[in-house]
C-alpha cells in the first residue's frame, strides 16, 4: 500500500475527535490526590521535565511535546 493510500486511510478510520488533548485525557484519568499534585506543581513553578519524569514514575504516560502544547495553549483542548 502506497503512502497516500495509508494517509488516506488513517484519515477515514480516525477514532479521535479533532479537538483531542492527550494531556486533558491524561489529566482526566487522574484521581482527585493526582489531579492536585499536578495542579500544585505548576502553581510552584516546576519545570515541565520535573513533572514528566515525575509522572513517568508513577507509570502515568505523557510527552513533553503535550505538556508544552497544553501549557502553552497549541492543543486542540476542548476546555480553552
Amino acid at each position: 500500500m502506497a503512502l497516500a493510500d495509508k494517509l488516506k486511510n488513517a484519515a477515514e478510520n480516525r477514532i479521535r475527535p479533532d479537538s483531542f488533548c492527550a494531556y486533558q485525557v491524561m489529566y482526566d484519568s487522574l484521581n482527585s490526590e493526582d489531579k492536585k499534585a499536578l495542579d500544585d506543581a505548576w502553581a510552584k513553578g516546576y519545570s515541565k521535565n520535573i513533572v514528566l519524569v515525575a509522572l513517568r514514575a508513577e507509570g502515568i504516560k505523557s510527552s513533553n511535546e503535550a505538556i508544552r502544547a497544553h501549557r502553552n495553549g497549541l492543543c486542540k483542548c476542548p476546555n480553552k
